[in-house]
C-alpha cells in the first residue's frame, strides 16, 4: 500500500509542479511588465518575491525525482523493520497486493503517459521531470522489481539468520 502512495505522491508532484510552473512563468512576466502602479513598484516587488519562488519551482524537477528515490528507499526501510513479523501466511496476501499494485502501476503509468505525450502546455513541463517522468512511466517494471525485493527482505525471516 505504500507503494502505491508512493506512485500516486509522485504523479501529484509531477503535475502540481508543473501547473505551479506553468502559472509561475505566465506571471513572472506580466508583474515585471507592470513597471510602477501609484507607489507600488510591481518590477521591484517581483525581483524580490516572484523570481525568487520561480526559481525554486524550476528546481523542484529534480528535487522531485530525488524525494521519489528517497520513498522506494524509505519503503525498503519498513520492509525491514517488519521483518520481525515473519508470519508465512501473509505470502498470499502480500502477493495480491503486489498484483494489486502493478496493475495500478500500469493503469497510472498509463494515464501519465496521455498527459506526458500531449503537445499542449502540460507536457512539455512534465517533460522537464526527467527523473520522476521516468520512474513513473516504467513504474510497472520498477514496483515488480521494489515488490520481489521488498518480498525477499520480508519473508527471510530473522529465524534464518542464524541469530
Amino acid at each position: 500500500m505504500g507503494l502505491f502512495l508512493l506512485v500516486m505522491i509522485g504523479i501529484l508532484m509531477a503535475f502540481g509542479s508543473s501547473i505551479i510552473n506553468l502559472t509561475m512563468d505566465t506571471i513572472e512576466p506580466e508583474m515585471i511588465a507592470l513597471g510602477v502602479v501609484g507607489d507600488f513598484n510591481a518590477s521591484e516587488a517581483t525581483d524580490y518575491t516572484v523570481t525568487p519562488v520561480n526559481n525554486f519551482i524550476q528546481s523542484m524537477t529534480w528535487v522531485s525525482g530525488v524525494i521519489y528515490i528517497l520513498g522506494l528507499i524509505g519503503i525498503f526501510g519498513v520492509a525491514f523493520a517488519f521483518r520481525t513479523m515473519g508470519d508465512k501466511w501473509l505470502i498470499g496476501l502480500f502477493f495480491a497486493l503486489a498484483l494489486i499494485l502493478i496493475i495500478g502501476c500500469i493503469f497510472l503509468s498509463n494515464i501519465y503517459e496521455d498527459f506526458y505525450d500531449d503537445t499542449g502546455d502540460l507536457g512539455p513541463r512534465l517533460k522537464e521531470h526527467t527523473l520522476l517522468s521516468y520512474m513513473i512511466l516504467y513504474s510497472p517494471a520498477i514496483m515488480s522489481i521494489v515488490v520481489f525485493l521488498a518480498g525477499i527482505i520480508l519473508f527471510s525471516g530473522p529465524e534464518q539468520e542464524g541469530f
